[in-house]
């Protein structure tokens, strides 16, 4: 800490300095006592007592009430893992607890509350132990107020029971659904509160008393059209001017109608009131039903149509074709007039008009772009750090440009961010707008500009475990460097992203006009997780629907990672997986650096068995892969793998590289190159992804390997309108060598993620004795699918139609386009945060009439 304070041996004794240097420390934010004692007159000696802050690292809480302890942890906010620690937020933690027992039944809470700070760090494990507790029994529940419902209905309905145990958070649902079952009704504005509660201590019983105000009855009634009431619902259920509530509803309406096609749809509504009913009616002309056919464009002059339609679709919210819904083409002309206000055009006016040829529409809109505010002279006054040109060329403004006042604004942000990034601090930057005649301007940037400053020490705080240098290496700036800001940022990021932090703070502070020092505050997370996972599997492919025909059998997944491994930001893991078909164990060791290299590198050691189709074999091997990325969303992979293969049940005819119980040792090197621009890998709508793979098998180290493959695969996802996705994936393969490739190391076909008209690795070359697939050393695949919603009430849920070609060929040079063959099918899918769970059906067209049997096919994931 002494790198922190400015006071240093031989200066003169200073109340100034001393209280400078308390400020300095505090500003750390990792102290909440500092003391300083002076010893001696003459030749004084001050001695900084610190008292550090503490956070919490575990919480725990004990006791016998079988209330989940994740409930109780979620009621707590003043002290949580990870937060810092006082006992002035011990004491709140204990009440907060309290009254999270108290919502679920637990009265008169006796809580005892503890710390135990760990010696080798500023941590404390937090323990509440929880005394029994006094619960009260439903003695009586009664209703008052207009409540319409017999008291037995309003009862029957509630979780709550007379005679059961009170629980306040169990009440406060009940509350809830009876106000559901009113609004069902038509009383959207009933008011149900618990009126009186009377706690009996003696008999340990309590008596509850709800009130009931219905209001009125409000009736919504749409006529004309079918639509939805849950879209109109939400608008009365509180307290509105009617006028309001009017227009609202009958806004949403023609957006529904709008959306569906009936673009010329009109409303007319009306309330009647009656006695303590409010009737709402909507009546709806829908007229013709349209289909877009055509956009276009009349009066442009600044942008060509496609240029404009290339801004809309970046501005708006979605795609602006023909098969845009009339919803969307309504909001055309204001996203029109607001692009035309960032190029400067203030009174720009945009109107439209259908042509209605048949059952289609072509919209036609009607552009007065106005007069350009433009800018004739841009200057920088107050600038001495940077040229003008430095500083012209951060802003996106330029002489005789578009002139718009929330442009200049935007670049007054980029000139601020520009300074920081030099190293700059405390700049201050307005714009002074001065008008030259009509529609034209000058803009003026006043800047005051602050200081250079550069950075004195960089302090690390928070590490148990990491090294300093794990953290240094992650720091883009050096002692003595300006304090670029970019850099400080990326230093963050680069922190954060090695994944053994739960939290990072970098905080600047000054030291003089010139200095300041750097205080990187790290919190380390839990360095042991485990994991099981159990699953079933079946011992075939699953040939109808009844999968419970099938024999199912367990298959289990156990993983172990330790990561921060000697504080190098290391990881090890530790994965087992058991199934009927393979049984694999691997050793993973994982570090962010290669000697000191920035290369993400992965030791792999493994053992499995898997069976296969054609036969099952056993391996062993290592591999040792890096990866370094290229630029944004582009990486490149280097492998290389020592395998030793032993086929235990070969199917097919054995061969010279296919042969039962002798072992196949392969020695490879294989470069990855992948470009991944989707929206999400796990659910894409839009995108591509392209990925190109090339292993050298040689014979190194006695191994008989000695093959070349190389593998390719293209995908293309477009979203053709709200909802509608059409998306490609092409596969190619080739390999080849001086004598065959092993069948462990051919491609294969079929399945649920290759070729959807065959069972899972039956595609290609076949066994002429065993009718088994034997692969090949050449494979073509195309997929395209189209997916789309199917029930607007479950948005996850949506349909897919797919068509699939390919074919696996024994030789590159027996490779043939009219070889290929083709798949059609449909399916449903569910998406989820790790990819859709499909169900499909799939036919190979390709076969005989008579051999065309449908492929089952469930899986997660999309094909890849």
């Amino acid at each position: 800490m002494e790198e922190l304070i400015p006071i240093k041996k031989g200066d003169l004794f200073s109340l100034k300095k001393i209280t400078n240097s308390i400020k300095q420390v505090y500003k750390t934010g990792l102290f909440s006592d500092i003391q300083v004692l002076k010893e001696g007159e003459q030749e004084v000696k001050l001695i900084f007592l610190l008292t550090r802050k503490l956070f919490s690292r575990r919480i725990i809480i004990t006791g016998e009430q079988k209330i989940s302890r994740k409930k109780l942890r979620e009621g707590l906010y003043s002290l949580f893992e990870g937060s810092f620690f006082t006992d002035e937020k011990l004491n709140k933690a204990v009440e907060e607890l309290k009254e999270a027992l108290i919502k679920e039944g637990y009265f008169f809470p006796k809580i005892e509350a503890y710390s135990k700070k760990d010696p080798g760090s500023s941590s404390v494990d937090v323990f509440f132990n929880i005394h029994p507790t006094k619960k009260f029994f439903i003695k009586e529940i009664a209703f008052s107020g207009e409540r319409i419902l017999q008291d037995d209905e309003l009862k029957k309905e509630m979780k709550s029971k007379e005679g059961k145990v009170y629980v306040p958070s169990v009440l406060d649902e009940d509350i809830l659904k009876l106000k559901n079952i009113y609004s069902s009704m038509g009383y959207q504005r009933a008011e149900i509160d618990v009126e009186k509660i009377n706690f009996d201590e003696k008999e340990e019983k309590v008596s509850l008393f709800i009130k009931i105000f219905p209001h009125e009855k409000i009736e919504i009634e749409v006529k004309g059209a079918e639509v939805p009431l849950s879209l109109l619902k939400p608008i009365w259920e509180e307290r509105i001017f009617e006028e309001w509530g009017l227009a609202e509803g009958k806004a949403k309406i023609l957006g529904y109608m709008r959306k569906k096609g009936y673009i010329y749809s009109s409303v007319l509504s009306f309330i009647e009131k009656d006695n303590n009913k409010m009737r709402v009616v909507y009546n709806v002309t829908p007229g013709k039903k349209y289909t877009i056919q055509d956009i276009s464009f009349n009066g442009l002059n600044y942008f060509t149509p496609s240029e404009l339609k290339k801004e809309l679709e970046t501005t708006g919210r979605a795609s602006v074709s023909s098969l845009m819904n009339g919803e969307r083409l309504f909001e055309l002309p204001e996203d029109i007039e607001y692009i035309y206000k960032t190029r400067g055009f203030p009174d720009a006016q945009v109107n439209f008009q259908f042509m209605t040829p048949g059952n289609r529409v072509k919209a036609l809109f009607f552009i007065e772009e106005g007069n350009q505010d433009s800018i004739e002279r841009i200057s920088f006054e107050g600038a001495y750090l940077f040229r003008f040109q430095t500083l012209l060329e951060q802003i996106s403004s330029f002489e005789g440009g578009p002139f718009f006042q929330l442009n200049i604004q935007k670049d007054i942000d980029k000139l601020e961010n520009f300074y920081l990034n030099q190293g700059v601090r405390g700049t201050e930057i307005t714009a002074r707008v001065e008008k030259i005649s009509d529609h034209v301007f000058s803009v003026v940037f006043v800047l005051r500009e602050g200081n250079k400053v550069k950075i004195g020490n960089i302090v690390i705080t928070g590490n148990v475990a990491s090294k300093r240098k794990t953290i240094l290496r992650e720091i883009r700036i050096k002692e003595g460097d300006y304090a670029f800001y970019d850099r400080i940022s990326e230093s963050k990021r680069r922190l954060e992203r090695l994944g053994i932090f739960t939290k990072v703070e970098i905080e600047e502070i000054p030291i003089s006009s010139e200095r300041e020092n750097l205080v990187v505050s790290v919190r380390e997370g839990e360095r042991n997780y485990a994991s099981l996972g159990v699953g079933l599997e079946t011992e075939s492919e699953p040939q109808t629907f009844a999968i419970w025909n099938n024999l199912l059998r367990l298959r289990g997944t156990g993983e172990y990672i330790r990561s921060n491994i000697f504080g190098s930001g290391a990881q090890l893991s530790l994965v087992g997986q058991f199934s009927l078909k393979e049984k694999r164990g691997v050793f993973s060791w994982e570090q962010p650096y290669f000697f000191g290299i920035p290369l993400q590198t992965y030791l792999n050691v493994w053992l499995e068995q898997d069976e296969r189709k054609s036969f099952t074999y056993d391996r062993q091997g290592v591999s040792l892969t890096a990866i370094k990325p290229i630029a944004e969303n582009i990486l490149f992979l280097t492998t290389l793998r020592y395998a030793r293969t032993t086929l235990i049940d070969l199917l097919i005819e054995e061969s010279e590289v296919d042969r039962r119980h002798q072992p196949f040792s392969a020695t490879s090197v294989s470069g990855s190159f992948l470009w991944d621009r989707r929206d999400d890998p796990f659910n894409p709508k839009k995108g591509t992804f392209f990925s190109f793979v090339l292993e050298w098998a040689y014979p190194l180290f006695k191994a008989e390997s000695d093959y070349l493959k190389t593998f390719l695969k293209y995908q293309h996802f477009i979203p053709i309108f709200p909802g509608v996705t059409v998306s490609a994936t092409s596969r190619l393969g080739l390999g080849g060598g001086s004598k065959p490739i092993p069948i462990h190391e051919r491609f294969f076909g079929g399945g649920s993620n290759s070729f959807r008209g065959e069972k899972f690795d039956e595609m290609g070359p076949k066994d002429q004795i065993s009718l088994k697939p034997i692969g090949g050393e050449a494979l073509m695949l195309l997929n395209i699918e189209m997916t789309f919603p199917l029930l607007s009430a479950i948005k996850n849920l949506s349909g897919a139609l797919f068509y699939d070609t390919g074919n696996v060929f024994g030789e590159v040079k027996q490779f043939s386009l009219d070889s290929l063959q083709d798949a059609v099918g449909f399916g449903i899918r569910y998406k989820t945060p790790l990819g859709p769970v499909r169900l499909e059906l799939g036919w190979n067209l390709s076969k005989p009439r008579e051999e065309r049997k449908a492929i089952f096919i469930i899986t997660i994931g999309n094909v890849f």
